[in-house]
C-alpha cells in the first residue's frame, strides 16, 4: 500500500511497541475532519431543538433557511466524515502493522467506539459511532482483497444503495424488497464511504506528490452538484422530495468538498485561515458526543422561552462550535490528547498513556 504522507506532517521516532505520537499527524485531516463534525452539527441542530421541545410552525424564512442547510450541509458532512474515518482505519493499521502489533489492538478499538456510541444514544443524541465501529470491524477483512475488488465494492456499496433509496422514495421504481432491507442499505452506503476512504488514503490522496487527480476531482463534482442543488430546490422547500434528493446524492457534494478543501488548505492563505481547526479535528471524539451534552443541557432553556427562529437556532450552533474551537485550542495547549481521545488511546492500547504536554 502506498504511505500516507503530507507537507503538514511532523514525524517522532517511537517505540514500535508504542502508540503514536500526537505529532505524528496529518494536520490537513484534523482541519477537513473538524469541519465534518461542525457540519454534523449544522444539521442536527433542527433535531435538538425539536427534542429539546420545540413547538410552533416555522415562518417561510425558517423553511427557507432550514432548507438551504439540508442543501449545504444534509448527508454531505456525514459522507466527509465516514470517508475520513476510513482514512484513519488505513493509516492506523498501517501503523499497527509496521509496529507489528496484534490486529486485535484495532478491534480492540472499535469495541471501545461502540460503547461510547452507546452511550451516546442514551444522552439523546444521533449517534454514528456505534454503527461506525461495527461497520469497521467488518471492513477489516475487506482491507485483504486486491486492490480493485475492495476499489469496486466501495464504488458500488457507496452508489448502489443511494440509487435503490432514492428512486424508492421518489415513487420512481418498486423493487419489492423486504423492509428490513432498507436500513442494511443505509449500513452498506456508509461501509461504502469508508472504503473510498480507505482505497484513496492507500494511493496517496493527502500528498502533494499524489497521482490521484484531486483537482479534477473537484471539478466534476462541482459540475455534478449543480444539477444536484437544481433539483433540490425544484422539489420545494423542506418537502419528503427535496429531503430525500437531498441526502441520495450527498456522495457528489461531499467529494466535492473533500476535494476542495485539500486544494485550499495546499494554500497558503487557506492554511492560514483554516489550520485553527486542527485542534478541533484532533478533539474530534470528545467534540462530538460534547454536542449531545451541550444540546441536551443547554436547549431546553431556550425553548422554554418560545420558539427559536432557524437565525436563532444557526447562531446558537456557531456559539457551540466557537465555543469548542477555543475550548479545544487550551486543552491541547497542556494535554497531548481530548479527554475521550486518551481514555480511547489507553483502553486500545491497554497501557497508561502520558496525558501532560
Amino acid at each position: 500500500m502506498t504511505r500516507v504522507e503530507t507537507p503538514q506532517r511532523t514525524t517522532t521516532r517511537t517505540d514500535g511497541s508504542q502508540p503514536s505520537s500526537p505529532s505524528d499527524r496529518i494536520v490537513s485531516i484534523d482541519v477537513i475532519r473538524g469541519i465534518a463534525i461542525a457540519g454534523i452539527l449544522l444539521i442536527n441542530i433542527d433535531y435538538f431543538l425539536e427534542q429539546a421541545g420545540q413547538t410552533g410552525n416555522p415562518s417561510e424564512s425558517d423553511t427557507v433557511i432550514w432548507q438551504v442547510v439540508d442543501d449545504v450541509a444534509l448527508g454531505k458532512f456525514h459522507f466527509v466524515f465516514a470517508f475520513l474515518f476510513g482514512v484513519g482505519i488505513y493509516i492506523f493499521l498501517t501503523r499497527l502493522r509496521a509496529k507489528g502489533l496484534s490486529t486485535w489492538v484495532y478491534i480492540r478499538r472499535m469495541i471501545i467506539l461502540v460503547a461510547a456510541g452507546l452511550l451516546n444514544s442514551v444522552l439523546g443524541g444521533i449517534d454514528v459511532l456505534m454503527s461506525y465501529g461495527v461497520l469497521a470491524l467488518l471492513l477489516l477483512p475487506l482491507t485483504l482483497l486486491p486492490r480493485w475488488i475492495f476499489a469496486v465494492f466501495g464504488i458500488a456499496a457507496a452508489v448502489i444503495p443511494d440509487v435503490m433509496q432514492l428512486l424508492t422514495d421518489l415513487n420512481a421504481v418498486d423493487f419489492h424488497l423486504p423492509s428490513i432491507v432498507l436500513p442494511l442499505l443505509s449500513f452498506a452506503r456508509t461501509i461504502g464511504h469508508m472504503t473510498l476512504g480507505f482505497w484513496l488514503a492507500g494511493h496517496g490522496l493527502f500528498s502533494r506528490s499524489t497521482r490521484i487527480p484531486v483537482v479534477s476531482i473537484f471539478v466534476l463534482s462541482l459540475i455534478g452538484s449543480v444539477p444536484v442543488w437544481i433539483w433540490t430546490t425544484a422539489a420545494g422547500a423542506r418537502t419528503s422530495d427535496a429531503h430525500d434528493i437531498a441526502f441520495r446524492t450527498a456522495l457528489v457534494p461531499g467529494f466535492m468538498y473533500v476535494a476542495g478543501l485539500i486544494l485550499l488548505l495546499r494554500t497558503r492563505p487557506g492554511w492560514k485561515s483554516l489550520s485553527f481547526l486542527r485542534f478541533y479535528g484532533r478533539m474530534a471524539f470528545s467534540n462530538y458526543l460534547g454536542q449531545t451534552v451541550l444540546c441536551v443541557v443547554i436547549l431546553p432553556l431556550f425553548t422554554a422561552h418560545g420558539y427559536i427562529s432557524a437565525p436563532a437556532g444557526l447562531g446558537i450552533w456557531a456559539a457551540i462550535i466557537v465555543g469548542q474551537c477555543v475550548f479545544s485550542m487550551l486543552w491541547l495547549r497542556y494535554f497531548r490528547y481530548g479527554p475521550l481521545e486518551w481514555i480511547w488511546r489507553c483502553g486500545t492500547y491497554m497501557k497508561f498513556a502520558p496525558l501532560r504536554a
